[in-house]
């Protein structure tokens, strides 16, 4: 799209171009229609932010919301009921046993994931009480503390005119739902704006206990009311304590990142300098550390071969051994299965037959890990030779991390619309303005109280009859589904196109430098960089609009999977698994390639599909050298990174321990030392990725640079390689002139350097 370049043959190699010298300065924009869609998008998303923004109210989600749909601790003039709540900001609800079912979700959702009544209370309740107990004691003509109650805004417990006295009346909920007043609370604290118990040691007390044996469990016919059994409770407890102890860590953790912040930093630096000397000395390292791991393996698997078949001798010729064909239970019976000779037969066939074919791909491709180490070599001299390309990844990595934002934002912002409030039943109870009966169906808070008469004293209030009716959620407009799928897939469309840019640039200053012999000239990053702006954002947006197509059908299979993960038959089971592998093998597959088209693109200026196939044509024509290379180059970097990684994690253990006993008084005072060690740890390992990846891109533009001058030249004077001494010999290839300036056709500037055979 955007250019009209030939579709290069499959078999044909490419052809020599004497005026080639790097990537080309003159070239055109290429996918220009992809760049448009491009820029509409992103314009679109823009307009969307701010929409979403303007209208959206993320106060909503931090203040609860009562069964009225209320928030509590504001005005609420906006809502169905308009009750103000300014003075009451924290939520309390009626029967919190009702939680257990959610698990510890419901402190985060409480007022949508509890069906219970919910109510804004102006501080939490400072005790435990049980309004179980007033039944009897109002039958026996004692005294009730009507202070202790908490009820709905219009109801009002007590004795004076216009209240209600009975305790039956008012903890008793009609149809199975909640009374207009709640039956029981602990001591809570507010956690999130929400009162939840403080689960201690003696909230099952003796009070507990005599009320669950006294009034036992009841029905819901309204002669009596639900007991809440001690096991109830214990769920609630242990749903509860989780959050007070989290809370509690929580706190100390972020204490401990506090006091430990300058030396966090201090250990950040370290572990860049450490990624700096490895990758200025890797060309020296290179092919000490690949053979000594490839020493390692073989070993290993030589070592795990002998002892497998010295243990399988061994139980061989013992006749005592019992067999238990029968006995399956694998995580109870390990023992027994490593006490019979076929599980050590299987296992040193397994270990001799990858010791076969490690050994038989190392003295075979034996060449193919020579060459891949020196292109490590050279990746490390062109990464040196151009600083800048270490900086370079900090640019994509702020504008990730400000698509990444952007994205949250905007995702709490549309969430916290407000929409219209939608009540639903939670029992199996109906009413007057429900449109169907039954638990789900919709009702209206506003009409589920009628006048009924106090049972004893013969006046008359007004009392919910379901006490059933709880706000839900709200609900804006029925695009609000498609505003966040679009959301989704415009930040990954943003962080793959931002990905892609940052390729295609490397690839351009390591091309340069391939192509110009080692001297690229004045900033070839920022010349790359421009370059990929100017004229191929369509085609980067081609690239990285592929993969997040793919990536959002994976996730569609994700959600899939999981919500119907216990209603799927066995062969349903199977093909999902099988569409998640294959969309993941795709994915990474469409990655590779993408990945060296940005490397054509960068050298070439050609489009996106003409440089996908031409990547993957030339990929295809060299497939071994470039399966042993990457598989060589991802296992060395990989353990590269592990191993810069285990060392920082290493030195702060001494560090924060106190291990060190000369920079004691360095050390802050912390409640879990391991904290700031994991943090570093994680860190160092994504900091080692971030300039790994740019030593990774490195190898793969100057490997693919290797390719082309294998192709295009053949050492003559008239096409001569432009690749190093080393590998020329590695490669059984030779320039066929002298480099003492005199050779024929051939101009200043391809000249090679003279330079050592350590040098190059």
């Amino acid at each position: 799209m955007g250019s009209k370049e030939s579709k290069p043959s499959e078999n044909d190699k490419r052809e020599a171009d004497p005026d080639f010298s790097g990537p080309l300065n003159q070239r055109s924009c290429t996918d220009v229609i992809c760049c448009g869609i491009f820029a509409l998008n992103i314009l679109l998303y823009g307009v969307v932010g701010i929409v979403g923004f303007y209208y959206g109210n993320p106060a909503r989600l931090l203040h609860p919301t009562d069964s009225e749909g209320n928030s509590c601790g504001s005005a609420n003039d906006d809502t169905i009921t308009g009750r103000d709540l300014s003075d009451k900001p924290f939520l309390h609800m009626f029967d919190i046993s009702k939680c257990t079912a959610i698990g510890t979700n419901f402190a985060l959702t409480g007022e949508i994931a509890c069906p219970t009544t919910s109510v804004c209370v102006k501080e939490c309740p400072d005790s435990n009480w049980a309004g179980f107990l007033d039944i009897a004691r109002y039958e026996a003509a004692e005294s009730i503390d009507y202070t202790k109650y908490i009820c709905e805004y219009d109801i009002s417990a007590g004795t004076g005119s216009g209240q209600i006295s009975n305790p039956k009346d008012l903890i008793v909920g009609l149809e199975g739902g909640d009374g207009v007043c709640g039956s029981y609370y602990f001591k809570e604290e507010p956690l999130l704006k929400r009162c939840i118990p403080s689960i201690l040691s003696d909230v099952f007390d003796t009070t507990t206990e005599v009320l669950v044996q006294d009034l036992g469990p009841v029905s819901s016919s309204g002669d009596s009311v639900d007991a809440v059994t001690g096991q109830t409770m214990e769920a609630v407890g242990k749903v509860l304590e989780v959050y007070y102890e989290a809370q509690g860590i929580a706190m100390q953790v972020l204490d401990d990142l506090v006091d430990s912040y300058v030396m966090l930093i201090v250990f950040m630096i370290v572990s860049c300098v450490l990624v700096f000397i490895f990758i200025a000395v890797m060309r020296l390292i290179a092919w000490l550390v690949v053979w000594t791991l490839l020493l390692t393996v073989h070993v290993a698997l030589g070592a795990a071969t002998y002892y497998c078949y010295m243990k399988y001798v061994e139980l061989k010729a013992d006749e005592t051994v019992a067999e238990d064909p029968n006995n399956y239970n694998i995580k109870a019976n390990l023992d027994y299965y490593s006490g019979l000779y076929e599980t050590w037969m299987y296992t040193g066939i397994v270990c001799a037959s990858l010791l076969g074919i490690i050994l038989l791909m190392t003295c075979f491709l034996c060449n193919r890990i020579r060459l891949a180490i020196r292109v490590i070599g050279e990746a490390s001299r062109a990464v040196r030779s151009m600083p800048l390309s270490f900086m370079f990844p900090l640019i994509p990595w702020i504008a990730q991390s400000i698509v990444l934002v952007y994205f949250l934002l905007l995702t709490v912002y549309v969430a916290s619309y407000e929409g219209d409030p939608v009540y639903r039943v939670a029992t199996n109870a109906s009413n007057e303005s429900s449109s169907d009966d039954g638990a789900g169906s919709k009702c209206d808070p506003t009409v589920i109280y009628e006048n009924i008469t106090d049972s004893v004293s013969g006046n008359t209030q007004r009392i919910a009859t379901t006490g059933n009716c709880f706000f839900q959620e709200f609900v804006g407009s029925e695009y609000i589904s498609a505003v966040h799928a679009y959301n989704l897939f415009m930040s990954l469309w943003l962080i793959n196109f931002i990905i892609a840019l940052g390729q295609c640039t490397l690839a351009g200053g390591f091309a340069g430098w391939y192509w110009t012999r080692g001297e690229p000239g004045a900033l070839p990053v920022i010349k790359s960089y421009y370059r990929c702006l100017r004229y191929h954002m369509g085609s980067l947006a081609f690239g990285s609009f592929i993969i997040a197509v793919i990536q959002i059908i994976r996730m569609i299979l994700e959600y899939l999977d999981h919500k119907y993960k216990d209603k799927k038959g066995m062969i349903a089971t199977f093909v999902m698994k099988c569409l998640r592998c294959c969309f993941w093998c795709f994915e990474k597959f469409i990655k590779f390639i993408n990945k060296n088209a940005y490397i054509v693109i960068a050298i070439y200026g050609k489009n996106f599909c003409i440089s996908a196939m031409d990547a993957f044509f030339l990929i295809l024509r060299n497939a071994a050298r470039v399966a042993i290379l990457n598989g060589i180059t991802a296992f060395l970097l990989f353990t590269c990174k592990l191993a810069i990684t285990a060392l920082m994690g290493f030195l702060a253990f001494l560090f924060f321990s106190g291990q060190v006993t000369q920079v004691e008084e360095w050390v802050p005072d912390l409640n879990y030392y391991f904290i700031p060690i994991i943090v570093v740890v994680v860190g160092t390992y994504i900091v080692a990725t971030i300039f790994f990846d740019v030593y990774d891109m490195a190898v793969d533009t100057i490997f693919f640079c290797v390719l082309e001058d294998l192709e295009r030249h053949d050492g003559s004077p008239e096409k001569p390689y432009f690749m190093s001494k080393d590998l020329q010999s590695l490669l059984g290839k030779k320039n066929d002139f002298s480099e003492d300036g005199k050779s024929h056709k051939v101009s200043a500037e391809q000249k090679m350097p003279e330079i050592e055979l350590s040098e190059h």
